[in-house]
């Protein structure tokens, strides 16, 4: 059976330009999950989405990653700055984006999110009740003048540019799927006990 054609209108994107200070600097990225680097999981998640672009602050350590790699050009603006760096220099229409600290990968939910894009050409947003929940999701061209304006008000946070977008964007809302950040030495730990 022939797998399905990719289209180029969306691609895969990993957030790892943080400063991983919670981590103690260890890069969370090369962290290993059952023998296996974060990337590698998360790569595999994303593989349907098409090319695969890693958001990065510096090009060291990543070099040997077989993805693109994205230096951020929007310096001390968190992820949004990544994302939006991504969505700039990108040729794809829209970006799968997680965070690089998202093991175990949420497979179904990645899915989801690209399936809606793919069917409705809109950014997709997971939600949780009343809340939104911007990683994973799906950002597009469209949403970057909303999140320039957020930047120069001095406004970083991913919900406010989901709040600013949504006319244009489609929620998916989540009942039972949960998404698990790696964020600290502790969380790392409970995860190599599972």
């Amino acid at each position: 059976m022939k797998e399905k054609q990719m289209d180029n209108t969306l691609a895969g994107y990993i957030l790892a330009g943080g400063k991983n200070t919670r981590m103690g600097g260890r890069k969370k990225l090369f962290l290993k999950y059952r023998g296996k680097q974060f990337y590698l999981w998360l790569k595999n998640g994303l593989k349907a989405a098409g090319a695969l672009y890693v958001s990065v602050e510096e090009y060291a350590p990543y070099e040997g990653l077989d993805a693109v790699l994205v230096k951020d050009i929007y310096k001390g603006t968190g992820p949004i700055g990544g994302i939006c760096t991504g969505l700039k220099l990108c040729q794809e229409d829209a970006l799968l984006v997680v965070p690089c600290d998202m093991v175990p990968v949420p497979d179904r939910l990645l899915k989801d999110l690209m399936e809606i894009y793919r069917r409705t050409g809109r950014p997709v947003c997971p939600s949780a009740g009343d809340r939104l929940l911007p990683l994973p999701a799906v950002y597009s061209k469209e949403m970057l003048p909303a999140a320039e304006e957020l930047m120069a008000e001095g406004n970083c946070r991913l919900c406010g540019w989901w709040e600013r977008s949504l006319a244009g964007c489609e929620i998916l809302p989540l009942e039972h799927t949960t998404v698990n950040n790696v964020n600290t030495k502790e969380d790392y730990k409970r995860l190599e006990g599972q």
